[in-house]
């Protein structure tokens, strides 16, 4: 893996905005509202010929005593005992607080390379402001506005130029996996369990995670990247910007995902909102998997009756595997990685002239195909990821919804499209 730096401080010092500067993109949510950052955030960046990993954590305030502020003070523990260096964020405009002098105190007690950061330094008169912070005993400060970008630099070049290279999982040979659904349904709990640890915060409070949070994994020496995203409401639903943003956000890690994992509440069964997410995540055209989760709850229903029950609301499920699985036992978890990455496979499938010329003549002499007078007369591969198909026939307007379907319902008798939406195409071949 890549060296990590961990930016980390009290809430509502600009950490995400810290973040999003030195990354380049809004990759973490920023809101003018303290603690909107809860779990630990990772992107790679490249500075002076190295690359290293980047981490945003949750806010540390020691004056809450919620669950939500223990477990992102854990955060904070688990992001130091990560990390190689630590960018420490302080606020030039309110000076040093309580939780400030706090956070020092543990940071001094690591033998990782601190830089002391204080933010906020937009103009020249906070230079005397800055001075105040050399009394958390830390060393150099580094004012920097992570609004302009004054300061930025000549942190990551010290930065970079302490550390070495290393390397990480080959982001091109890796499968990207969005892990997906409604809030609460234990997206989270299912990466954590997969992972082994607790790298996202696990909460009974919906919408705990508002980010896309990328994490490489190894499996079977298999390349993975799994992406844990926010919960998806219905818009209707949403009352915060932050958490219309973070919907967005777990709509834009769909659209760059290769796969899908979309888990629902085995106890709730499937809601109109996990319907809605799997016809996105269909309509990217990505690899697919249905994951029931909270399976250990479900008494006295056969998954084969789930199974009927799921199809029976959304008729499309009968194309997608359907799992059962159980983020708090570890039932099926492992193995779900194995059906994901299959589906992936599939995704990619070629056929080749030969198959396609027998599958082509194959739908021509089908009984349903011949009884409408219907002939194809090519069939051509036009792409993968997902599959798509161009057909030729004489005259391609005759063609309505249903002969559609079933030719696609065709194509996935004959070859195992499972969890893999096809596409296919009509060309009119007027004469």
């Amino acid at each position: 893996m890549h060296p990590k730096i961990a930016i980390v401080g009290r809430p509502n010092v600009g950490k995400s905005s810290l973040f999003n500067r030195i990354v380049g993109s809004r990759k973490a949510i920023v809101e003018a509202k303290s603690g909107t950052t809860r779990d630990r955030l990772h992107a790679d960046i490249k500075r002076k010929s190295k690359t290293f990993t980047i981490v945003d954590t949750g806010g540390f305030d020691d004056a809450k005593k919620s669950d939500i502020a223990r477990l992102v003070s854990q955060q904070l523990d688990t992001a130091i005992k990560e990390a190689d260096i630590i960018f420490f964020v302080t606020d030039v405009t309110t000076g040093v607080v309580h939780e400030d002098v706090a956070i020092a105190e543990r940071l001094r007690k690591t033998a990782k390379r601190i830089y002391l950061v204080v933010n906020k330094a937009d103009d020249r008169s906070s230079g005397t402001k800055v001075m105040e912070f050399f009394e958390l005993g830390l060393g150099e400060v580094y004012p920097v506005s992570a609004n302009n970008g004054t300061g930025i630099d000549r942190l990551l070049d010290d930065a970079a130029g302490s550390m070495e290279s290393a390397h990480s999982l080959d982001d091109a040979a890796a499968v990207k996996v969005a892990i997906v659904g409604r809030p609460n349904v234990g997206k989270s709990s299912y990466l954590n369990a997969i992972l082994d640890e607790e790298r996202t915060i696990v909460n009974a409070v919906a919408g705990t995670t508002r980010d896309s949070i990328d994490t490489d994994f190894l499996y079977k020496d298999r390349k993975y990247v799994l992406i844990d995203t926010a919960g998806i409401r219905h818009n209707a639903k949403l009352t915060e910007a932050a958490d219309f943003f973070a919907g967005v956000r777990a709509r834009e890690s769909i659209k760059r995902c290769d796969a899908a994992v979309v888990l629902i509440d085995g106890f709730e069964g499937l809601k109109e909102d996990d319907a809605r997410i799997i016809d996105t995540v269909m309509k990217e055209g990505k690899a697919i998997v249905i994951a029931v989760n909270k399976w250990d709850l479900a008494e006295g229903v056969s998954t084969s009756v789930y199974n009927e029950l799921i199809v029976r609301k959304m008729n499309a499920a009968k194309n997608i595997p359907i799992l059962y699985i159980s983020s708090k036992t570890g039932r099926g978890v492992a193995s779900s990685l194995d059906v994901i990455w299959e589906a992936h496979e599939r995704s990619k499938t070629v056929l080749t002239s030969e198959e396609l010329t027998a599958l082509r003549k194959a739908l021509n002499e089908d009984r349903e195909i011949k009884g409408k007078r219907i002939k194809f007369l090519y069939l051509a591969q036009k792409g993968t990821k997902p599959p798509v198909f161009m057909l030729g026939v004489k005259d391609a307007s005759v063609l309505n919804q249903n002969t559609k379907k079933y030719v696609e319902n065709y194509f996935r008798r004959v070859r195992d499209f499972s969890g893999v939406p096809i596409i296919i195409r009509y060309d009119s071949l007027h004469t």
